[in-house]
């Protein structure tokens, strides 16, 4: 069954960037870099410096901020060091005195300057005490076995740092299709772990969102957007680019999705794997709630020691397995050499290709001989497979996970060969080694049928998230594991041998 992918032909498509709305919990002075001019700000503004949208444009950062702070926002700017990083900032008005936050963070000729009231500091949450539940945290997970042992290890320490209800680890896979892997939870909630969410809940452009942002936060779902005065940035003379703007609204689909949730909070915190987007970290609450900066900035980063780990143990079980390939491939070409026979060193001992491409079966068709190993299809079936893979020509080592949606006959002996991974060996001949792997009937468990993730109205441009969440399951017939990175790669360093050992006349 094949689940509509309404990530990339609908949901995709949304330009989060332009979305021109902030949430209320902060402000926005959209600054220009080389005279700290004001050019644009957001509508409620007034509660900060203490006047109306119309008179804060065209005027300068300076005049409401002391010297000393503005010569060192000056200096950062200089140094490069202002890009993402918080500092305090003291607002004059004619009525009153008051420390914010601030962040700012660059966009072509502007600076966006995101301003909001500090949290409320109290005793507990004092340096030595942040930093001693941080070590903590970072020795729970750093003492983690495996990737799921450190998710889980996360997920607890995430929830106790920040007091959400709770806590999720959500993974994706390579069709963007998210796992929750690991939960932590207040009692009465519902449990999502083990279910897969469809790529349309966090689409595309939702995505790429967190390579700019490491965070996304919603404190309350039934907040009113504040719009951006005026609405059209005078220095673009577009709408103001706010990828990378932590209070930048959100589409009203996912506040109505929040609320099918009976959540009325969000939180969600990348987790990066080789500069790209692994998974995320989900936290609800059921109330309306703001984490402080101060939260917010603990929280990014664990989630940067989380994802370091994650990486580390995804590394050591790589190496440790190509370490072990490896020995397998010098055993392989050792016989070879021995044996003087090409088919005979890889397939005909004990040590063999069965193991170096962790396959169920092999077929190797080199000088009109056919040879297999291991559990394969008939001789019959395997020589229309080779001329099937001849018509292709393709001349790289490649893999199909689900062989019967791409060649029908194999529907025959999907049971023993759903998945094949294919070396060319000399493809304009039809010579190729191929390797076999048994189809493995999953059970997906959907949060919700995935094939409903949306829902149109009659005009087919408005449309809703689901409404349910229940466990929707779905039986995945004729498919395959999946070979790793590390296989196909030792596949790789197999063909460049089989190629140099024929190019000697070895053969």
């Amino acid at each position: 069954m094949q689940n509509q992918n309404f990530d990339a032909a609908f949901c995709g498509s949304v330009p989060l960037h332009q979305i021109n709305l902030i949430q209320p919990y902060g402000f926005l002075l959209v600054i220009r870099k080389t005279d700290y001019k004001i050019f644009q700000v957001s509508e409620n503004i007034s509660a900060a410096l203490g006047l109306p949208p119309a008179e804060v444009v065209d005027t300068s950062l300076s005049d409401y901020i002391p010297a000393t702070q503005m010569e060192e926002l000056r200096q950062k700017l200089e140094e490069g060091l202002v890009d993402k990083l918080p500092f305090t900032l003291t607002v004059s008005t004619s009525a009153s005195r008051k420390d914010y936050l601030a962040v700012i963070h660059l966009s072509g000729e502007s600076m966006l300057l995101e301003i909001e009231p500090p949290g409320e500091q109290q005793k507990e949450n004092s340096f030595i005490s942040i930093y001693q539940r941080l070590k903590y945290a970072m020795a729970a997970i750093n003492a983690a076995p495996t990737i799921t042992e450190a998710c889980k290890a996360a997920a607890r320490q995430l929830k106790a740092l920040s007091g959400y209800d709770k806590v999720m680890v959500y993974q994706f896979d390579k069709d963007w299709n998210g796992t929750v892997v690991a939960e932590e939870q207040e009692p009465g909630m519902e449990s999502y772990l083990g279910l897969t969410f469809p790529a349309s809940d966090i689409p595309r452009q939702a995505r790429a969102m967190y390579l700019h942002n490491p965070y996304r936060m919603i404190p309350n779902r039934d907040y009113v957007p504040v719009s951006l005065y005026p609405v059209i940035n005078p220095l673009t003379n577009a709408f103001t680019d706010l990828s990378g703007c932590n209070l930048r609204s959100v589409p009203a689909v996912h506040l109505e999705y929040m609320k099918n949730m009976n959540i009325m909070t969000s939180m969600s915190c990348r987790i990066l794997k080789d500069g790209q987007l692994w998974g995320l970290f989900s936290c609800h609450h059921r109330t309306a709630y703001q984490l402080p900066y101060e939260g917010r900035a603990l929280f990014e980063l664990l989630s940067d020691i989380i994802a370091a780990r994650i990486v580390s143990l995804y590394y050591k079980e790589e190496g440790d397995e190509h370490t072990k390939l490896h020995e397998v491939h010098a055993r392989l070409v050792e016989q070879v050499y021995t044996a003087g026979d090409l088919i005979q060193g890889l397939l005909g001992n004990e040590v063999n290709v069965l193991q170096l491409l962790n396959a169920s079966g092999v077929a190797m068709m080199y000088n009109k001989r056919l040879e297999t190993i291991g559990k394969t299809p008939d001789r019959n079936a395997l020589k229309d497979l080779f001329l099937w893979l001849q018509s292709a020509q393709s001349n790289q080592v490649s893999q199909e996970l689900h062989l019967p949606g791409v060649y029908e006959p194999a529907i025959q002996y999907a049971q023993l060969a759903s998945g094949i991974l294919v070396i060319p060996v000399q493809p304009i001949k039809g010579e190729y080694l191929i390797a076999f792997r048994p189809e493995v009937i999953r059970e997906v468990n959907w949060g919700g049928n995935p094939n409903e993730a949306v829902q149109f109205e009659k005009d087919n441009i408005q449309y809703h998230p689901r409404n349910s969440f229940s466990i929707w399951q779905q039986t995945v017939r004729h498919t395959a594991l999946p070979w790793q990175q590390t296989e196909m790669l030792m596949a790789s360093h197999l063909r460049n041998f089989i190629l140099e050992y024929i190019v000697k006349g070895l053969a």
